[in-house]
């Protein structure tokens, strides 16, 4: 699964080589295809693999909502391999293809959208924001450093790998999360 996901990663599902995953895993091409069936249904089980792994790591409810985009942020910094994955899916989705384990995945991202009404419920969160594209937004600000760190390094100096970034980053992510709070209502007298 190691050897497939970095080959995936690096070439997408189009561009693996069966046979460069059997040789880095140090295994028969036949007996990948013994497990696994053929080249998509391996792509399929790395995929849904990882997806797991990546949402039983963000799965607190209890996260306040200036945490939320700061722990998506530093997770997939933590696994860069992921963000490759995804966008390669995202690349490459047809109705030939369509994502992997949409069904489950759509539900985990129906919990997150639970997670940000219930953040607004508690007065976190602007009333008149459209939380779906509140997290639409969230996950685009957690995962743009690292699918697109020439950008990022293009436009402030520094590389996401950086420190100074990550955490100017991770700041600029708790302060922006404050600022969609509703407003405070000014003091009567």
């Amino acid at each position: 699964m190691e050897a497939a996901l970095a080959e995936f990663a690096d070439k997408g599902r189009a561009g693996a080589r069966v046979e460069s995953i059997a040789q880095c895993a140090g295994v028969s091409v036949r007996m990948l295809y013994v497990y696994f069936g053929n080249k998509d249904q391996l792509y399929e089980a790395v995929l849904r693999e990882h997806v797991a792994q990546r949402a039983s790591a963000l799965s607190d409810a209890s996260v306040p909502l200036s945490d939320f985009a700061p722990r998506h942020f530093a997770e997939l910094r933590r696994d860069e391999t992921f963000v490759r994955l995804v966008m390669w899916e995202g690349l490459t989705t047809s109705a030939t293809h369509p994502p992997v384990n949409k069904e489950e995945r759509s539900e985990r991202y129906a919990e997150f959208l639970d997670y940000l009404k219930g953040r607004r419920d508690a007065g976190e969160l602007d009333p008149s924001l459209d939380t779906e594209m509140a997290l639409v937004a969230v996950l685009a600000l957690a995962s743009f450093p690292s699918a697109f760190g020439h950008i990022v390094h293009m436009a402030t100096g520094l590389r996401p790998t950086d420190p100074a970034f990550t955490e100017r980053y991770e700041t600029f992510l708790r302060d922006l999360a404050h600022r969609l709070a509703p407003p405070t209502p000014p003091c009567q007298e």
